[in-house]
C-alpha cells in the first residue's frame, strides 16, 4: 500500500480514486488496531465502495490484488479483516529471505533455549496439565495454544466451529531470461492467475546463475490442462514466449486461508482447564 500511490498512477486510478487511496492508507495506519477491531463489519467490496473509489478502479486494482492475498475473487472477506491486513502492509515491510522462507522459523527457533522446541511430536490430546503427544507420553504445561490446520484443532477442541477455508495452487518455472526486470507483484484483471513475480529479481539466488524463476500462483487445486493455460496467460501478460519455460513442481496448500467473512470474530475465548 505504501508503494500503491505511485504504482497506480499511471492510467490506473483517477483523481478520485487516488486521493481515496491516500485517505484509506492513511486512515488505516495512524488507527489504533483496537479501534479498527471494533468498527461495523461489513464485506470488503461494500467497505471500499463506501470510502469512494469507482467501480472500475476496484475491479483493476483491489480485486485482483486482493484476490492473493485473501484467496478469493468477489471481495466478501470482512471489511475489519481487511483494514488490519491493509494497516500491517502500510506500517511493515514485504520480504523473501535469501536463504528461503524456512530461514524464519529457523530464526526464530534459535533463539530459543536449548530443548525448548520439540520436532515430529504430534499432539494428539489435550490433558487439564498439558498435552498428550503420539505415542501416549504426557507433556506438563501451565498453559496451551492450539496454533494448527483446521482439521488437527477440530480433532483436539471437539465442537469447535470451522470456517470453510480456501485452496492455493503455486506454480514454479525456471526461465532461460527474467521476463520482468524488476521486484514487481504481477496481477490479471482477467482472473486467470491471482498474482505472479520473478523471484530472482528479490533475491537472485534463488535459481541457478543464468536463469529466472518465476512464481505464479492460481485459485483451488492443480488440475489437468491447468498450467499449459496459465503459461499462456503469462505469456500475454508477460509479453513473453513461455514455450520453452520449465515447471519445476506445482504446490497445492488445501487449508491456505480461512474464509474471513464478515462477523467471523478476530479472536476466540480462552478455555481453562480444572485448576
Amino acid at each position: 500500500p505504501r508503494q500503491a500511490l505511485r504504482g497506480v498512477a499511471g492510467g490506473v486510478a483517477g483523481p478520485r480514486d487516488l486521493a481515496a487511496l491516500a485517505t484509506l492508507t492513511g486512515r488505516d495506519m495512524l488507527a489504533p488496531a483496537a479501534l479498527v477491531r471494533r468498527a461495523r463489519d461489513t464485506s470488503t467490496r461494500r467497505a471500499l465502495a463506501a470510502a469512494g473509489f469507482s467501480e472500475g478502479f476496484v475491479e483493476r486494482f483491489f480485486r485482483p490484488f486482493l484476490s492473493g492475498v485473501f484467496l478469493e475473487e468477489d471481495l466478501a472477506t470482512s471489511s475489519r479483516f481487511f483494514h488490519l491486513v491493509w494497516r500491517s502492509m502500510a506500517r511493515g515491510t514485504i520480504c523473501l529471505p535469501a536463504a528461503g522462507v524456512a530461514a524464519v522459523p529457523e530464526l526464530l527457533a534459535s533463539a530459543l533455549p536449548p530443548g525448548t522446541l520439540a520436532l515430529e511430536s504430534p499432539v494428539t490430546a489435550l490433558t487439564d496439565d498439558g498435552v498428550v503427544v503420539d505415542g501416549g507420553r504426557e507433556v506438563a504445561a501451565r498453559a496451551v495454544v492450539v496454533a494448527s490446520s483446521p482439521t488437527v484443532a477440530a480433532a483436539l477442541l471437539p465442537g469447535l466451529p470451522l470456517p470453510p477455508y480456501r485452496t492455493v495452487t503455486t506454480y514454479y518455472h525456471l526461465t532461460p531470461r527474467s521476463p520482468l526486470r524488476e521486484p514487481t507483484l504481477v496481477t490479471d484483471v482477467r482472473r486467470r492467475f491471482t498474482n505472479s513475480c520473478v523471484l530472482t529479481e528479490v533475491q537472485p539466488g534463488h535459481a541457478p546463475r543464468g536463469y529466472a524463476l518465476v512464481a505464479t500462483s492460481v485459485l483451488g487445486a492443480d488440475t489437468a490442462g491447468r498450467e499449459r493455460t496459465l503459461r499462456d496467460a503469462l505469456a500475454e501478460c508477460y509479453g513473453t514466449d513461455t514455450g520453452g519455460w520449465e515447471l519445476l513442481t506445482a504446490r497445492t496448500v488445501a487449508e491456505a486461508l480461512p474464509a474471513m467473512e464478515p462477523g467471523l470474530p478476530l479472536s476466540r475465548r480462552s478455555r481453562r482447564a480444572a485448576g
